[in-house]
């Protein structure tokens, strides 16, 4: 299970800058859809005193890849050509409070479309970035705490009850409705611990029917295939099944099944099933 930072969390959830910048007049691009991230960066930079005015970008993978994005937009906005140009993945990762060292890949893929993006305002061909050591301070060690002994009942009780546990949740349970990300990414390494219920089918259902019109609006459509256990499978069509912006859309149906049902799901689309 990857240990992430409430920053990552926050810029994963609520990114910033995404979208199209219509007037960007430096672009770059990193990574591949085949791969699963890519990312498309748009800078619109002031030719006279060439500082960074505005900066937009388009993702598609998982979650640290939007968070790494939406941060490296944050982190250029303001600053001149050649400030932005010294930034490395490292910055990238230390602005996020850090990364697990399974994801810094996509702190790179930030720092190859920065200097895609300059070479392309300089006129210059791409040379992909010095690669630099990763600083030791960005790797998340994980210290495993004390054993504690087991408090009397009475107390277990009465710290589940000032936890939000309703009668009879168990500890699984109680964890996915007070940290839902967490639980879901304990799923994706143990799997899912029990079918689910006709009940929550139907609300799966409903609310992907709901949002239809969403993708509906982008000449795109999406369309419940199957349920097993936590994992929710779904065909993109249209403009959708090649938007770079999809997998940030698919992560807000995401975020309200597990709003509505209190318990992790993982959204899967049927390109990334095969």
């Amino acid at each position: 299970m990857f240990d992430y930072s409430d920053k990552v969390k926050e810029y994963f959830f609520k990114p910033r800058n995404a979208g199209v910048l219509e007037d960007a007049n430096a672009v770059g691009e990193a990574g591949s859809l085949d791969r699963g991230d890519a990312l498309k960066l748009m800078l619109r930079i002031n030719p006279l005193s060439e500082m960074i005015e505005e900066a937009r970008f388009l993702s598609h993978g998982g979650g640290s890849m939007i968070a790494c994005s939406s941060a490296l937009t944050e982190l250029v906005r303001g600053k001149s050509v050649d400030e932005a140009s010294r930034l490395t993945s490292a910055d990238i990762a230390q602005f996020l409070d850090g990364l697990p060292p399974e994801k810094m890949h996509c702190t790179e893929s930030g720092e190859k479309a920065l200097a895609a993006a300059i070479a392309a305002f300089r006129g210059e061909t791409p040379v992909a970035p010095e690669r630099r050591p990763a600083q030791p301070a960005l790797v998340q060690i994980a210290v495993p705490p004390k054993p504690r002994r087991a408090p009397p009942p009475a107390a277990a009780a009465m710290a589940a009850r000032e936890a939000g546990a309703a009668p009879g949740m168990t500890l699984r349970e109680l964890i996915a409705k007070n940290n839902p990300l967490a639980a879901m990414q304990e799923e994706e390494t143990t799997g899912p611990v029990e079918p689910v219920s006709e009940d929550d089918a139907s609300v799966i259902s409903k609310i992907i029917t709901e949002m239809r019109p969403i993708f509906q609006r982008d000449k795109g459509d999406i369309e419940l295939l199957e349920i097993k256990g936590r994992q929710v499978f779904v065909r993109l069509s249209g403009t959708c099944a090649s938007c770079m912006m999809a997998s940030q859309t698919l992560s807000g149906v995401q975020k309200k099944i597990m709003e509505t049902l209190g318990r992790p799901f993982r959204l899967i689309p049927s390109t990334a099933r095969a």
